[in-house]
């Protein structure tokens, strides 16, 4: 009677290792299961159902601005003297434009010798007392902003609108954006006074 009470025994502990057992191997698979999801979705590519939406409705397009910003150099440096009587002062400067619109970027690329001329004429108006503060930097960089956007826009307004073919013009009409702001921002990257 003794051997049928160790058998009986064993048979409780081979039981509870495999119960044991199940329930680990369910743990491990929950756990792998919700790793791979959390993966997913962690490593999506962001769209979510309205966005797929939207290229559906638009044949596939999306013309949302990127979400990211996008920055050009004005190149090359600007070096600009002040007025000033009583000793040579220069100012040296490297610029930076920002939009969320590529478009933006390539007009003023394609502006450039306009922009830049519209830029130094304001650079060269400046005195060297005003831009040596932090406030005189802050005007500075709203003004040229604001030349930018102006020159952009009347560069846009100015251009003809006529019927290009894709096979004859490399460049499509440019785009008017409502308000004129192209560019979102001017930073200077570097900033040199003597």
């Amino acid at each position: 009677m003794a051997k049928k009470e160790e058998d009986l025994d064993l048979d409780v502990e081979a039981g509870k290792s495999k119960t044991n057992l199940l329930i680990i191997i369910l743990i491990v698979v929950i756990l792998a299961v919700g790793g791979g999801v959390a993966a997913m979705f962690l490593l999506s590519d962001g769209d979510s159902k309205e966005d797929k939406g939207k290229e559906h409705e638009t044949g596939g397009e999306s013309h949302a601005a990127p979400a990211h910003a996008i920055y050009s150099a004005l190149r090359p440096t600007f070096i600009i003297n002040f007025e000033d009587t009583r000793k040579a002062r220069y100012m040296q400067i490297d610029l930076n434009v920002m939009a969320h619109n590529q478009h933006a970027i390539d007009l003023v690329q394609e502006h450039s010798p306009v922009i830049r001329n519209n830029i130094i004429t304001i650079l060269s108006s400046q005195k060297f007392e005003e831009v040596n503060t932090y406030a005189g930097k802050q005007k500075l960089q709203k003004q040229l902003l604001d030349a930018i956007n102006r020159t952009i826009d009347a560069e846009v307004k100015n251009t003809p609108a006529t019927n290009h073919d894709e096979e004859s013009s490399e460049h499509a009409p440019a785009e008017e954006i409502p308000g004129g702001k192209y560019i979102e921002a001017v930073y200077f990257t570097s900033f040199v006074m003597q």
